[in-house]
């Protein structure tokens, strides 16, 4: 969901802002010079039909909305209101209702959003121009209802006014209810507002013409049986959390504007050169909208899914290109976590100036960034990567699912949320490559593969604080959120993957998912899914080694609860003569007998033929345990390989009759959260010392590969 921290792409032309977990991925897709595809209409409903969507669970629907705003588009300022029918699902009774007020954030220097920000996200600060932006409200009644009926003499008819304050920290704020409301019971309130919206900054705003209206009305927290009410004050990783229900939203903007938005449009008029737009949506958390006069549209079509593309007249050509990556992710993501529920799909390119605004999701609609403007010549002879725009895209989409339909608790469980998608992300690019292992960028002659992105975006931040934290538990200055919480989840996820199994894990993601679909699901759901998918202790040795177990539950901990890193290295290989037994030795009646010196004495190791013996040794340099493959390959060309379980720091392995040429640890890169890998290999020491220039070109490229990710340096 969130886009963290700016990433620099180096290119020959420019540097590319795009987001964190976009560095990870590959689609290998490039622009397509095919037609633009016919428009398509609107979709009739918000759903898609159940045979094609699947079930939608009744008592998810929880939280509805009723909004209504007017666009001020000169003083970038929506007046509006909103009739929000909350039923109480749970077994708490509650005498009070908790209200986000998301653009208070950025109401003043002294919020938490802005102290936690620095007033700035992904390398945008704010402007002098337009600098603040708030929600003022206005006014909060009771609807008229039975329930909140004192006795026989009042009129269920008449709304009540509620008293309502800003919390301290005004991001959130408390409404009083004249008397408690219990397990199954049903309220509505009605609220009047201004929404002002910010010059852009993370995540809404405005542009000249553009407005990204997000996050813009007053939005109920959630209750939770075990933890009561939920709506966290607003910092900036901290992101949303809403529940279930339909929206029905009806829009008033300049005639001019063409606006794309959650849902679909129901009704469309014009009245005295203003157009009054209606939207539907069913089953979402969030409705946002945008609106920007110089938007050009184009369509497409999956599976009776319409595809909206709202995009800037110069990156028109693109678009053929994004809709390609965004087939591909629907073609993935069915797959794999199941179908997706709606009937739609809008996707945002914001303009130029406006990059704060994009890369960012909303219940069927996403901002996504523009793809790097390079020559085709560049592309071709010079630096080529499969990134930018399209990674956005990808990211973005991954989205509808992992947080979108199924709306997990980022702000306390934010690996839950991004790192998943993330994780989600890379599979949809193996996926749309046809390989386990695609490019992300070449330079020149040097290929930077998808594991090699991964690795280096974990190395050095990533494994500074434990990952399973809440999202306000990552301190802004130390600049690793990004490396922890979207790649260290992605690389321990894909870890567990190759060591496990590929379709065993992809079976317990796949049950997972159609779990959480729609439930707020927790972690511990997440790692008891796994545990039983992949079983507590499968064998994860290599064909013909011993047995070996992983404990699924201890490396989930490990992974997510400790820094642990691993890291292996291959610690020396010894081939020596193979002792026999020459000497003297006493016989049955105790008297010594033979004397005779060993065969080896006046011969070189190459003249002993099978009377050798290779050993090497393998340490454990991180803390974390592992089981991990050693593949030795002797002098004969032959190979063998074997799983070390690695209870132990050191491991000793030898081979009688078999002289070593080479030892690699982790021969197949299963283990991605191992991002040092170049002391995984060496060779026999005979066949030369350290040449003293090896291990500064394999530094050399690995400080290449971290500084075109933008990741460690």
């Amino acid at each position: 969901m969130r886009p963290v921290s700016v990433q620099r792409l180096v290119s020959i032309q420019s540097l590319v802002s795009i987001r964190a977990s976009a560095l990870l991925l590959t689609l290998c897709l490039g622009c397509s010079g095919a037609p633009e595809l016919p428009r398509f209409p609107e979709p009739t409903s918000a759903l898609r039909p159940e045979t094609q969507r699947g079930i939608v669970p009744a008592d998810a629907r929880i939280t509805d909305y009723e909004l209504e705003g007017r666009l001020d588009a000169e003083q970038h300022r929506v007046e509006g209101s909103a009739r929000v029918t909350w039923r109480n699902t749970t077994q708490r009774t509650v005498d009070s209702l908790p209200f986000h007020l998301y653009l208070n954030g950025f109401r003043a220097e002294d919020t938490a959003w802005m102290r936690t920000s620095g007033g700035a996200h992904r390398n945008h600060p704010q402007n002098s121009e337009g600098t603040w932006g708030y929600i003022d409200i206005h006014s909060v009644q009771l609807e008229a209802s039975p329930l909140f009926v004192a006795d026989d003499t009042e009129d269920p008819r008449t709304a009540v006014d509620l008293p309502w304050r800003e919390d301290d920290e005004p991001s959130t704020m408390t409404v009083d209810l004249p008397r408690p409301v219990g397990p199954g019971e049903t309220i509505t309130v009605h609220l009047g507002f201004t929404a002002q919206l910010p010059r852009v900054i993370a995540r809404t705003g405005y542009l000249d013409e553009f407005h990204a209206v997000a996050q813009w009305f007053p939005k109920l927290g959630v209750l939770e049986d075990e933890a009561g009410w939920q709506a966290h004050t607003f910092t900036v990783q901290d992101e949303f959390y809403a529940d279930f229900g339909n929206y029905k939203v009806m829009l008033d903007v300049p005639e001019r504007m063409v606006v794309g938005a959650t849902g679909v449009r129901t009704a469309e008029e014009i009245v005295d050169g203003r157009k009054r737009l209606t939207y539907e949506a069913e089953m979402v958390h969030d409705f946002a909208w945008m609106a920007d006069p110089n938007f050009v549209e184009h369509h497409g079509e999956w599976q009776g899914i319409r595809i909206r593309q709202l995009i800037q007249p110069e990156h028109i050509a693109d678009a053929d290109a994004h809709l390609a990556a965004t087939v591909s992710a629907f073609e993935s993501y069915q797959k794999r976590f199941g179908p997706y529920p709606w009937s739609s799909l809008t996707i945002i390119h914001a303009p130029e100036g406006a990059e704060d605004a994009g890369g960012m999701e909303y219940p069927t609609l996403f901002t996504t960034s523009d793809m790097a403007p390079l020559p085709p010549w560049v592309r071709n002879h010079l630096f080529d990567e499969k990134m930018s725009g399209l990674f956005t895209t990808l990211h973005e989409f991954g989205h509808q699912y992992f947080q979108g339909l199924f709306a997990s608790r980022e702000h306390l469980e934010p690996w839950l949320d991004e790192g998943m998608n993330t994780t989600s992300n890379l599979l949809a690019a193996i996926d749309r490559a046809g390989s386990e292992d695609p490019v992300v960028i070449r330079l020149l002659s040097q290929e930077i593969l998808l594991s090699d992105s991964l690795s280096n975006g974990i190395a050095r931040r990533g494994f500074l604080e434990p990952l399973d934290r809440p999202a306000s538990a990552f301190r802004r200055i130390v600049r690793n959120y990004g490396s922890t919480v979207y790649m260290r989840t992605a690389a321990l996820m894909l870890t567990l993957r190759n060591v496990a199994g590929h379709e065993a894990f992809d079976r317990a993601l796949r049950i997972y998912s159609d779990e959480a679909r729609f439930r707020h699901p927790r972690g511990s759901e997440l790692e008891a899914t796994l545990v039983a998918g992949l079983g507590e202790r499968p064998n994860v040795a290599a064909a013909g080694s011993a047995p070996v177990h992983l404990d699924v539950q201890e490396y989930l901990d490990q992974a997510l609860r400790t820094t642990h890193e691993i890291d292996f290295e291959v610690y020396s290989i010894d081939n020596r003569p193979l002792r026999g037994k020459t000497g003297w030795h006493r016989d049955d009646n105790g008297t010594l007998q033979g004397g005779e010196p060993p065969p080896y004495l006046d011969k070189k190791l190459d003249e002993l033929g099978d009377a050798v013996e290779g050993r090497v040794a393998v340490r454990r340099a991180g803390a974390f345990q592992i089981p991990v493959d050693i593949r030795v390959v002797f002098e004969d060309g032959s190979s063998e390989t074997l799983t070390w379980d690695n209870q132990e720091t050191i491991g000793v392995f030898s081979w009688p009759g078999q002289k070593i040429h080479q030892v690699t640890l982790d021969p197949e890169h299963k283990l991605l959260l191992e991002w040092d890998r170049l002391d995984n290999m060496a060779y026999d020491p005979d066949l030369g010392e350290e040449d003293g220039l090896s291990r500064p070109l394999g530094d050399l490229t690995e400080a290449m590969s971290l500084a075109v990710m933008g990741l460690g340096l």
